[in-house]
C-alpha cells in the first residue's frame, strides 16, 4: 500500500505482495505425471485412491495458508497441480512436505 497519511490507495495495483508464478510447462507436466503415478500405484496395489474427507479438508487447509498457492486458480507453485484435485487423493503429497501421502 501506498505510504500516506491517510492509507488510501490510487495506484492501479496498491499490494506489494507479487502473486507467485506457476514453473515452467516442463515442470508442470512434470508434476502432473509423478501425481498420476502416485494415484494409479495406490489404485493398483489396492490401498485405494481417495482420502476422507477429514483429511482432504486439512491439506486444503495447510494450502490456503502457503505462499506458494495461487490464489485465484488454487494452483501450486511448486508444481503447478490443481491442489483441489491433488489433496483429494492417498497417494498424491505437497512438494514441500507441508503434508504427506496417506499410507
Amino acid at each position: 500500500m501506498s505510504n500516506n497519511p491517510y492509507d488510501i490507495c490510487l495506484e492501479p495495483k496498491c499490494d506489494d505482495t507479487e502473486e507467485p508464478k506457476l514453473p515452467s510447462i516442463f515442470e508442470q507436466a512434470k508434476g502432473f505425471i509423478n501425481s498420476a503415478k502416485d494415484v494409479v500405484g495406490g489404485a493398483m496395489a489396492g490401498d485405494g485412491v481417495v482420502v476422507e474427507e477429514s483429511i482432504y479438508d486439512s491439506r486444503m487447509a495447510i494450502c490456503r495458508e502457503c505462499p506458494l498457492l495461487i490464489k485465484e486458480s488454487e494452483r501450486c507453485s511448486e508444481c503447478g497441480c490443481f491442489m483441489k484435485a491433488k489433496a483429494m487423493f492417498k497417494k498424491t503429497y505437497c512438494p514441500v512436505d507441508k503434508w504427506k501421502a496417506v499410507v
